[in-house]
């Protein structure tokens, strides 16, 4: 990457989309088997057939990597519009870059960026001055998603899940390979889905290769993975996966019990932003704000996606403030959708019941 021509050659992919496309490699959820969203992953073309992250190291030596971000950004963008219905896409980006003009105005030019969840890649302090954040707060409003990657990897980046709270975070490969073998590796994603539950984020399991790895993490209720085990990033979105696969996801799942899972007690509820005629309120950006409790009280809303287990939400629910341990529960599903809501009571019995089982 210090070589000079890397000069010519960036600039020459800057000049000509051609030589850079996306590929996708589907998220799914390991609960139904459904591709529920896509990771966009660059590849180049052109005289030096480079792997990506040498491209991008190469660019950020020649002063290029603001440029080459925001083309990534742009395409990754537009290609919402392809996307299948009810899914989502992430899109990496270096968070240190959101302060710089180029990248933010590729962000924040569109308006709209629902559906869209930015993943940073990289476990230092966004930034001192707090451009960045500013840059992320803007982003959020705008209805896109925080994603923190390879979690697991050390105190910075704990640090950098503490100043996000993203709304979903990657669990690095190193803590998957090998899971299924592994007592200590599971125990410690235990505590990250713990930590990331009661931040009301999702946690995604990558680099998931093998099918013990994927059966381990489906039993500890780990609710997105990502990985060959699923599927390989490729030119065109993979929309399901192959049939046999799907089965097999829902049965390690059935097996596990769907009795100790959170959607086992969910309640149809109505959802609006206004609060006539609905159970749960949603800010402007669809987002679940508050819930309507059983004396018709609104009450800040704790969410818990359908996948997490009884055991898991009850501990959340009681480490809240005295006075809202017994509020009701929104559940809602990777979009954010509200899917229902749970009474406190009902969660106690279904527990009651796992236990005597």
């Amino acid at each position: 990457m210090d070589d000079p021509r890397w000069e010519a050659v960036l600039r020459g992919a800057l000049d000509d989309p051609s030589t850079h496309t996306l590929h996708a490699q589907p998220i799914v959820e390991l609960v139904t088997g459904f591709v529920t969203g896509y990771e966009l992953l660059s590849r180049f073309a052109g005289p030096w057939r480079a792997a990506p992250d040498v491209w991008f190291a190469a660019a950020h030596r020649w002063g290029h990597n603001p440029s080459l971000q925001a083309r990534v950004l742009h395409k990754a963008i537009a290609t919402r519009d392809t996307l299948p219905p009810n899914t989502f896409l992430t899109v990496n980006v270096d968070p240190h870059l959101l302060a710089d003009d180029v990248v933010a105005e590729a962000l924040l030019s569109t308006g709209d960026l629902s559906r869209l969840v930015l993943e940073l890649t990289e476990h230092t302090r966004v930034d001192e001055a707090g451009r960045a954040l500013a840059v992320l707060d803007r982003v959020r409003s705008a209805g896109a998603l925080i994603a923190m990657d390879d979690a697991g990897t050390g105190y910075a980046g704990l640090q950098l899940l503490l100043d996000l709270r993203p709304d979903i975070v990657k669990l690095d490969r190193a803590l998957v390979t090998g899971i299924d073998t592994d007592p200590v590796k599971r125990t410690l994603v235990e505590v990250f889905g713990d930590l990331v539950g009661r931040m009301d984020g999702w946690l995604l399991a990558e680099g998931i290769e093998t099918r013990p790895e994927l059966e381990a993490l489906i039993s500890m209720g780990v609710p997105l993975g990502q990985g060959w085990a699923l599927g390989r990033p490729q030119a065109q979105m993979l929309t399901a996966l192959p049939a046999e696969d799907a089965a097999h996801i829902r049965a390690t799942a059935l097996r596990t019990s769907l009795t100790g899972n959170i959607a086992s007690v969910v309640r149809p509820a109505r959802a609006g932003r206004h609060r006539d005629g609905c159970e749960v309120l949603l800010a402007d950006n669809g987002k679940a704000v508050e819930v309507r409790d059983g004396a018709g009280r609104w009450v800040p809303a704790m969410t818990v996606a359908p996948s997490s287990s009884l055991t898991e939400v009850a501990r959340r629910a009681m480490l809240r403030p005295e006075q809202r341990r017994w509020d009701p529960l929104v559940c809602t599903d990777m979009n954010g959708s509200v899917v229902g809501t749970v009474a406190m009571d009902v969660l106690m019995l279904a527990l009651c019941d796992a236990a005597g089982s």
